[in-house]
């Protein structure tokens, strides 16, 4: 009765009493290591202020929730879904946004690999070895950039030390083995050398073999006869039809046909002989049309003028039932640095190597290469190659050097000043089988500082600068972009006000975002409607904001917002051109885009009361220029599908809503759990005529409406924690020129039990962890890949984590 409540908020209100959400636990009993480090890194190491709508996710409620990917580690929170390219890639899409509109950062600043470019492209993380993560959900832009307009995650890591631990060595080890999720193992140690010295290190290994599904690996529509061609290449099926046209329909046979039928220059068949037309014209000369003697008048309108018989609907390259396909997976990562730390400065240097190998669950059509066959006689011929489907395969590889330095002032103005800077040297590749594909080796410089103000009376701030330069440069026989250089530069400040019962913030960033293109031998340009001109691009952006925050009482509060927000097009969407393989699409950019616009009012209200914490958010976004990958209705060699970048107005809204709960039954038992609700519809406003044909209403492949919870027990060195969600069919569907049909709706279940338990003095964390416990066939609608493949099935994993004390 529960599910089929129609109302999403009934539905809220019916659950809060008797369940709880997994954002908002607050755990038993926190490793004392682990939150000071968090601390220590949030307020005193990193900044002061804290941005209006900021989740903080501490290393000990990662353990619950953790995944491969960071989009499904925060696909718990309200506002948060993974968008699934696969079991090894998911990224996170805040309020039906993701991509290049969510940056994702490394200790504030950005990861600027290609996985906004490429969402298949997964960033890989050391998820064992992060201190927490930081959420800012669509008002980021100030802080971060136009990059992150729709929001912002921050990876909180200890690989440059922040803090001494006050030991020569502290950590842990974690070994673990699933079912269906491949094999694992980390540690994370840290230490002090001499009495300013600090060190870190850390790695992490995963690899897993094919993943079990339940049922068949492709949606049921893929093998339904009324299947329409662009979902049967989405679907990478061949259709065998016939089409025979009802001739009785016809009262005329064409002369024109006729007297062409022969002619090579013209291409006409026997199915065009037959028409409605009284006249041809010949020669500039209307000439009446014979009439077709197998015609009936009379017949009922509406009778169809041909009838479809289906032989056969066949995949592009064998699958079987049970197994997703190509679903394998390695990776790896390594971090390690050290610091010098006194009580007012320090500064650090650290290394981070990562590593990704894996599998997508689709296919591409590859000409295998040919060979000389010499006969008895011998006489010599060349064979061409076969044209064969083959698995699509990527690879991602980063090393970055960090550095970091903060000083810290006892008196005055400024309380403390931070620089960061990093370079990255990384490789992505994409594979059709073993063939390469493509290859893009980037090499990326940024820095920011930020200098934090100290509260003064009752206005406290943060302000800074950032710059980042990226070169791309590209090579194998089928690159979907040009080699390129982008330049950023910003400049921003945040201040914050606080006086009696109510709180302001408010502020300003500055940027300049440069992106040029050169044509190299080996790149196709686009040919979409830019024409491939590869012209160079400057953009001027301003992001602003205020918010605030309203204390009706010691137990409720009301805030409000409103952030103005703008975003430069990112290279993939100015100058890309030829096959995508990893999205499985013919991507082609349009150099003469403009930047997006968006303008975001919010809304919310709350209350916190002896352990228990309700909120409620409604926002609104308004979207001039918005950037989408348009269906164009055609598509070419390879069985994929056309698209363009296009730009249209769009207006998104949504509903959010949470409960917290931590209730404590004695010293030995606590209780603690959440419930959430969220809903987004991301609209169509712009009236274009060409978007209301291919997209319809709504956008395609967005997020559905869901709720989930979760309760936790802890008795004494016992921890149990169930959670639930439940994703219900999309009702605001979009088009794909033909219409979008909805994904069944579906509920997820995980578990974890974990017991501490200390074996000559070194604690030992034993935990059973689940996912897709009810084994249910689950295919997001806003996943790329739903009709390809669904998540996986039903996981347990058994481990165990040893703690270095």
């Amino acid at each position: 009765m529960l599910l089929a409540l129609k109302k999403p908020v009934a539905i809220l209100f019916l659950i809060i009493p008797i369940s709880f959400q997994v954002n908002a636990q607050l755990r038993k009993r926190l490793d004392t290591l682990k939150t000071d480090t968090l601390k220590e890194v949030v307020i005193k190491g990193y900044s002061n202020v804290k941005a209006s709508g900021l989740m903080e996710i501490s290393k000990d409620q990662l353990q619950l929730v953790k995944s491969t990917t960071i989009g499904e580690t925060l696909s718990h929170i309200a506002g948060i879904q993974n968008v699934s390219f696969g079991p090894h890639s998911g990224a996170p899409m805040i309020r039906s946004l993701s991509g290049n509109r969510v940056r994702i950062l490394s200790n504030g600043l950005s990861m600027n690999d290609l996985s906004g470019i490429s969402p298949n492209l997964n960033v890989v993380s050391d998820m064992d070895n992060l201190l927490g993560i930081e959420v800012l959900k669509g008002n980021a832009s100030v802080l971060y950039g136009g990059r992150a307009i729709g929001g912002a995650v921050n990876l909180l890591d200890n690989t440059i030390p922040k803090q001494r631990t006050g030991r020569n060595i502290k950590g842990a080890a974690t070994l673990e083995a699933g079912n269906n999720a491949g094999y694992r193992q980390a540690f994370d140690l840290n230490g002090d050398l001499g009495s300013r010295w600090s060190w870190h290190a850390g790695a992490m290994n995963h690899w897993n073999k094919l993943i079990k599904i339940p049922g068949n690996t492709k949606s049921p529509i893929a093998y339904d006869p009324s299947i329409d061609h662009l979902t049967q290449t989405m679907a990478q099926v061949n259709v065998d039809k016939e089409v025979t046209r009802n001739l009785t329909l016809y009262p005329y046979i064409s002369q024109f046909v006729i007297e062409n039928i022969n002619n090579p220059e013209w291409g006409l068949s026997e199915a065009d002989l037959y028409t409605f037309q009284e006249n041809s014209v010949i020669g500039g000369a209307s000439i009446p049309n014979p009439r077709n003697a197998l015609y009936i008048p009379g017949q009922p309108p509406g009778t169809p003028l041909s009838t479809t018989t289906v032989k056969g609907i066949y995949d592009y390259s064998p699958v079987t039932k049970g197994i997703m396909p190509n679903s394998q997976s390695n990776s790896y990562a390594v971090n390690v640095g050290t610091s010098y730390i006194d009580k007012h400065f320090r500064a650090g240097i650290g290394f981070r190597r990562s590593f990704g190998n894996h599998g997508i669950p689709g296919f591409a059509l590859r000409k295998l290469p040919g060979h000389t066959h010499t006969h008895e006689d011998g006489y010599s011929h060349e064979v061409e190659g076969e044209q064969v489907y083959l698995p699509i395969n990527t690879r991602s590889a980063s090393n970055n050097l960090l550095m970091e330095s903060a000083y810290s002032f006892d008196h005055g103005v400024l309380d403390n000043l931070k620089l960061n800077y990093i370079f990255q040297s990384g490789s992505d590749s994409e594979f059709i089988g073993d063939y390469l594909a493509n290859e893009f080796a980037s090499h990326r410089h940024g820095a920011r500082m930020e200098i934090n103000q100290r509260s003064v009376s009752f206005l406290k701030g943060i302000s800074g600068f950032e710059l980042s330069k990226m070169s791309l440069k590209g090579n194998g026989e089928q690159r979907y972009l040009p080699d390129n250089l982008s330049r950023e530069y910003g400049i921003f400040t945040l201040q914050q006000v606080s006086w009696r019962i109510i709180d302001l913030d408010f502020g300003y960033r500055h940027e300049r975002v440069d992106k040029n293109a050169m044509l190299s031998p080996g790149y196709t340009p686009s040919r979409g409607l830019g024409g491939g001109k590869l012209s160079d691009r400057s953009f001027k952006l301003n992001q602003y904001n205020i918010g605030s925050k309203l204390k009706l009482t010691e137990y409720g509060f009301l805030k409000g917002s409103y952030v103005h927000a703008e975003r430069a097009p990112e290279v993939n969407e100015l100058y890309a051109g030829n096959n995508h393989f990893a999205i499985m699409l013919e991507e082609n950019g349009d150099d003469r885009l403009n930047k997006e616009v968006a303008r975001t009012r919010e809304f919310g209200a709350g209350m916190k009361v002896k352990g228990y914490e309700l909120s409620i958010t409604h926002y609104s976004t308004r979207f001039d220029n918005y950037l989408y990958l348009a269906h164009t209705g055609i598509s070419r060699s390879g069985g994929f599908l056309v698209k363009e970048w296009r730009q249209a107005d769009t207006k998104i809204t949504g509903w959010e809503a949470e409960l917290k709960v931590h209730q404590s039954i004695n010293k030995y038992i606590n209780i603690r759990g959440g419930a959430y609700f969220d809903l987004v519809k991301n609209i169509n406003v712009s009236g274009g005529s060409m978007r209301n044909w291919a997209e319809g209403d709504y956008m395609p492949n967005m997020p559905t409406s869901r709720f989930g919870f979760s309760t936790g027990l802890d008795i004494k060195k016992l921890d149990i924690d169930i959670l639930f969600d439940r994703y219900l069919p999309q009702r605001f569907l979009g088009k794909n020129i033909n219409p979008e049909p909805p994904m069944p709706g579906y509920s997820l279940l995980t578990a974890r039990v974990a017991y501490n338990r200390a074996i000559k003095g070194i604690p030992i964390d034993y935990f059973i962890s689940g996912n897709n416990l009810l084994n249910i066939e689950a295919r997001p609608q806003n996943s790329l890949l739903k009709y390809l493949a669904p998540l996986a099935g039903i996981n347990i994993s058994l481990g165990l984590k040893i703690n270095v004390l």
